[in-house]
């Protein structure tokens, strides 16, 4: 039964699909920081700096996803999305982290939840890329 539903994807087109999801994602995430980040400039600037470096990284990262595929890469694009939403939740539960003390308990933010959610695909599929690509690599003969 199971014959009839073909062969399995080739290594290399699953790699070229997750890269895409990857990128994909990465740009989700930077664009969710540039709608947001005109309100984290002016009153509260650490938040807009961290805002920057999350969007020029995430830019940064999924152009070399793009154009390459490597564990490191990848482990990038991980720690970026685990960065982000490690901000996102030390925001929300630490009174005057980075100096924002309006964010305290407000969970219903509707591009905080986007951003969550895009940081989550972000961390398995980043964590499920860097196990084949590092099992790939110590497979190799030398």
């Amino acid at each position: 039964m199971l014959a009839r539903l073909g062969p399995a994807p080739s290594a290399q087109g699953a790699d070229v699909i997750a890269r895409a999801v990857g990128a994909v994602a990465l740009a989700t995430l930077a664009m969710i920081h540039v709608i947001d980040l005109p309100g984290t400039l002016g009153p509260i600037p650490l938040v807009g700096v961290g805002y920057l470096g999350i969007i020029a990284a995430a830019v940064l990262v999924g152009g070399v996803m793009i154009a390459r595929s490597h564990w490191l890469v990848w482990a990038a694009a991980g720690g970026l999305a685990a960065s982000a939403m490690g901000g996102y939740v030390l925001t929300r539960t630490v009174p005057g982290f980075l100096g924002d003390h309006g964010d305290v308990g407000n969970w219903h933010c509707s591009l905080g939840i986007a951003a969550l959610t895009a940081e989550t695909l972000l961390i398995l599929l980043a964590a499920w890329q860097v196990r084949i690509l590092a099992t790939q690599g110590a497979a190799a003969p030398a």
